[in-house]
């Protein structure tokens, strides 16, 4: 079952925008050590719980907590 996983997942995002503040999509990609897919289901997730904003500037994307 993948939805206990995303959760897991999710909360490994969370803290690392906790920690770090406003981060780009590569560079959580890169800190979370996810793939794409697990990525943007982790994303999906927070954002389905109103806990992340998303901001675009020019072509880089930021991911930050509300």
């Amino acid at each position: 079952m993948w939805t206990p996983l995303i959760g897991e997942h999710a909360g490994k995002v969370w803290d690392i925008l906790k920690e770090n503040g406003p981060v780009g999509l590569n560079a959580l990609k890169k800190q979370a050590k996810l793939d794409d897919k697990w990525l943007y289901l982790c994303l999906g997730w927070l954002a389905r719980e109103d806990k992340i904003a998303v901001a675009q500037v020019k072509n880089l994307i930021t991911i930050s907590l509300k």
